[in-house]
């Protein structure tokens, strides 16, 4: 007997009322956002029955199917825990109110990792890739009840970005089928019905160019226009920022403009677009430009993360998107930021977490990205894979530098001269950078991690991928992680492929000072970032090793002038399949435990890697202390630092690199005293 059955009316209904995840919020003019998150029901298809048995129809779904709550990672639910295969999802949902002149669409955050869609039994669109945001357009195909159907497969093979590995001679099979971090399955993060005008703003892309001797700034902005209406053409002319048509920007009605904000303020400068038509049923672009004044310009840092508005508006349609105004530099092997040098430490982070899998909810992000914070973790790279939006927003909020990696993790030569292999890599990488190029912290992409870069196969790729990279964002600089570029056989520029990126990214595991300066020998004139670096808590005998290992690789660095940055793999222990992970499940690298319970290794870490030292110079009484700015690594100019002790806090003096500030506290012995950034991150404390 079939477990599917009709749902009656009355049940429908009672659904529609109690799934509490549907509800509608107004996200601009024009357009609204309904969640579809909350309760869905819920079946895993190990024999791939659910096609054959048309699960996908309006009338098959039953009241005996698990119920679960999307974003939902079936991985870590202990009813299919670690499940590889397919599975289904359902959704019932009242239509919403439509108008003449609407498009709907319906908006997947991420699920992994391929997926297939249908709406009350139409097949609306199929999607490969875990991580990265995806729309179906669904106009004229919602009734007043609707039926939604998800089948989700978390499988992998050789095809799959992550995934296998083609044969090769330099690994065991054992070792080639598998990638070191877990397939969590499902629809791991929003779901929801998106309505906006039939013209629309479908993105919004954001570029500054700072000029640090006069303190203005050039704003270019690209708005991306769809015309699905049925006015004979849209032309955009030029627009004031406050609306005002200054030229001829309307047809039938239609305006196209936009305002700049800064702490919720409008700023008055004209946008200036360059005069464009967009017929129905095409797309187009309208370009926007204009200079902030000095007095308007405020530059976000690592320690002063000011962040403005771009708000456009195209007829009954408005999107926003929030950007930053900083100016980075590659100079002399040195990455400068508002002309200032910065070199920082940093951490990769697998998207792990005990019980929510790869969902990552603001409540564990907040948690880790704090912990990164006042862990002096600031430059990172931050994972294989496109990490979740609120990421990304943190980091603009607080002052991080992350480098977005696709995910080409170790594919064959053979993989990555496929044209399909290249085309799904080339889908995944733009759907990164189209969701994320307007996030401040996002200074570098990168191509690939730890893949056979010195064969022709993988310079070409390095050098293609860069290429098609650059196309859409030229404002970011390319670079991958290399495991090879240190290696006694690479002994000219030619040799790897780090000689198509704009800084080199290295996975060095020992011996730091030598493999850093072979890589500087080869490539004198680039800067050296540490992509990863580390020892496993279970290959040592105690903690202390680890943290004599940190110390020596420290002392590396410092040696080095051009190394940028250094990433300590990882932030926390993640669970793996992986060949060499322990017995319980998990990789044990991380300075914290899966649970976030800091090791020894992250109190070495975040002394090592504060951008300050404090000693006491004296304490009769009276304590004097020195703060004083490292000049080797990591470094940059301290502004806005406090010390803080006994509920008591005393500000510093700008201080650059080197430079020390001495300052008598009343305190006696045993007080502790604490170093805290801009934003209150507490980033050293020491008892005196």
């Amino acid at each position: 007997m079939s477990i599917f059955k009709v749902y009656s009316m009355k049940q429908l209904l009672i659904l529609v009322f109690i799934v509490f995840g549907v509800c509608s919020m107004v996200c601009a003019q024009g357009r609204t956002s309904v969640s579809l998150n909350g309760e869905w029901t819920f079946a895993i298809d190990p024999v791939g029955a659910g096609e054959s048995e048309k699960w996908y129809m309006p009338d098959v779904q039953s009241d005996r199917l698990d119920k679960v709550e999307v974003p939902h990672c079936f991985s870590v639910d202990k009813r299919y825990e670690f499940y590889t295969g397919k599975a289904w999802y359902f959704k019932r949902f009242s239509s919403m109110s439509f108008r003449a002149g609407e498009r709907q669409f319906l908006h997947f955050d991420a699920v992994f990792y391929r997926s297939r869609v249908w709406l009350n039994g139409e097949r609306i669109g199929d999607h490969e890739g875990g991580y990265t945001p995806f729309e179906l357009d669904v106009t004229g195909k919602l009734g007043q009840e609707n039926v939604l159907a998800v089948e989700v497969d978390n499988s992998w093979d050789t095809t799959t970005i992550p995934g296998a590995k083609t044969s090769v001679a330099y690994q065991a099979s054992n070792v080639r089928q598998q990638y070191p971090w877990i397939n969590y399955g499902g629809i791991t993060r929003p779901v929801s019905v998106i309505t906006r005008p039939d013209l629309f703003i479908r993105n919004i892309k954001v570029s500054t160019d700072p000029d640090l001797k006069k303190g203005t700034a050039l704003i270019r902005i690209r708005a991306s226009i769809a015309n699905f209406s049925k006015a004979d053409g849209v032309t955009a002319g030029r627009v004031t920022a406050d609306g005002v048509t200054a030229g001829g920007a309307s047809v039938r009605g239609t305006t196209i403009g936009g305002r700049i904000f800064r702490e919720g303020k409008p700023l008055t400068q004209r946008l200036r677009p360059v005069p464009v038509k967009i017929t129905p049923g095409a797309e187009g672009a309208v370009y926007f430009e204009t200079v902030l004044s000095a007095g308007e310009v405020a530059l976000w840092d690592q320690d002063h993360p000011h962040l403005y508005k771009a708000e456009l508006y195209a007829g009954q349609d408005t999107m926003s998107v929030t950007f930053g105004i900083r100016k980075l530099e590659l100079r002399d092997g040195r990455l400068l930021l508002n002309g200032e040098s910065v070199r920082m430490g940093g951490a990769n982070r697998p998207l792990d977490h005990p019980d929510y899998g790869s969902m990552d909810p603001a409540v564990v992000l907040d948690k880790d990205l704090s912990l990164m914070k006042a862990g002096c973790m600031e430059m990172s790279r931050i994972n294989h894979y496109p990490v979740p939006e609120y990421l990304l927003d943190w980091a603009d909020r607080n002052g991080l530098l992350i480098i977005e990696e696709a995910g080409n993790w170790q594919m064959t030569p053979r993989q990555m001269s496929d044209t399909m292999m290249r085309r799904k890599w080339q889908s995944q990488m733009r759907e990164m950078v189209e969701r994320d190029w307007n996030h401040p912290c996002i200074f570098s992409w990168s191509v690939g991690n730890e893949f056979q870069s010195q064969t022709a196969e993988g310079k070409s790729w390095v050098k293609d991928m860069s290429a098609f990279t650059r196309a859409m964002d030229s404002t970011r600089y390319i670079t991958f992680a290399s495991m090879i570029v240190f290696r006694d056989n690479i002994k000219a520029r030619e040799d790897e492929a780090s000689q198509y990126v704009d800084f080199i990214s290295a996975n060095i595991y020992g011996n730091h000072l030598k493999n850093i300066q072979h890589i500087h020998e080869v490539y004198p004139d680039k800067a050296i970032f540490l992509s990863e670096f580390g020892l496993r808590a279970d290959q040592v005998k105690d903690e202390g090793q680890r943290v004599t290992h940190l110390k020596d690789a420290m002392a590396a660095f410092r040696a080095c002038d051009y190394v940028i940055g250094a990433c300590v793999w990882t932030f926390q222990d993640y669970r793996s399949r992986f060949p060499g992970s322990n017995p319980n499940g998990y990789r044990p690298w991380g300075l914290v435990t899966p649970q976030r319970e800091p090791r020894g290794m992250y109190d070495a870490w975040q002394s090592e890697f504060s951008p300050a030292t404090m000693e006491a110079i004296s304490g009769t009484g009276k304590l004097t202390l020195r703060v004083t700015a490292r000049k080797d690594f990591p470094s940059y100019t301290l502004k806005d630092y406090t010390v803080s002790y006994n509920g008591r806090s005393v500000p510093l003096r700008m201080l650059r690199p080197g430079e020390s500030q001495e300052l008598t506290i009343d305190a006696g012995a045993g007080t502790k005293v604490s170093l805290v950034k801009p934003g209150g991150f507490v980033i050293l404390t020491k008892t005196f």
